[in-house]
């Protein structure tokens, strides 16, 4: 069983690479086939990631430009952050909406801080998976690495407008949005809504403060 602590310190980073990777809808069609597109783009993209001396650095500036490019166009955030808030995103008003969006987004960005220098010689594999592709695939890939152990990583796609989003992201059997939907959960239960866009607004200040 992997701790929370863990996940969030080690895991998820270096899965969140592979939201990284997914870009440019304009190459990946809506009815191209999502397990392709994922691994050959991780792969693609982690490459890259090794050739960029200000990546490696962990430069802020730097990683939020290649976050904000790489990230955005193909991660469904909206439905993400409903997911991860659940039915009290339904109580929460427009602008109290528009502020939890903005602070997951930004939490979810800062977590690259710390990843872009462990990339090391990870390469993505296709996991294959009898199951059915549906409206909302998975696609299981696993992370290689001739130093390190494998990490196995698991991504749910909607169809957007433009072609294939990530709604979710699975690491070793630990749902990303899961993960959070049980942080949230705790402070909904205290103090609402006000309370988790405050911790949210606390979390994305400290983390700004450490880069």
């Amino acid at each position: 069983m992997i701790s929370r602590r863990r996940f969030v310190a080690e895991i998820l980073p270096v899965s969140l690479l592979g939201l990284v990777s997914l870009r440019v809808q304009a190459a990946s069609p809506s009815d191209a086939d999502p397990s392709a597109w994922v691994v050959g783009m991780m792969n693609q993209v982690l490459a890259d990631i090794r050739k960029d001396p200000a990546l490696k650095k962990e430069d802020p500036a730097r990683i939020r430009t290649f976050v904000s490019n790489r990230i955005l166009p193909v991660v469904d955030f909206p439905r993400m952050t409903r997911t991860a808030v659940g039915p009290r995103w339904r109580q929460a008003s427009a602008d109290q909406r528009r502020q939890l969006e903005d602070g997951f987004r930004n939490l979810l960005t800062r977590v690259y801080s710390g990843a872009f220098s462990g990339v090391k010689d990870y390469r993505a594999e296709l996991v294959p998976s009898r199951g059915a592709a549906g409206a909302t695939p998975i696609v299981r890939t696993r992370l290689v690495s001739k130093t390190e152990k494998p990490v196995d990583v698991g991504y749910r796609l909607a169809k957007g407008a433009n072609g294939w989003q990530i709604i979710d992201v699975n690491v070793s059997g630990i749902w990303l949005v899961q993960n959070y939907h049980s942080q949230f959960g705790s402070i909904l239960a205290n103090g609402g809504i006000p309370a988790l866009i405050a911790s949210m607004n606390d979390k994305n200040s400290a983390l700004n403060h450490k880069q």
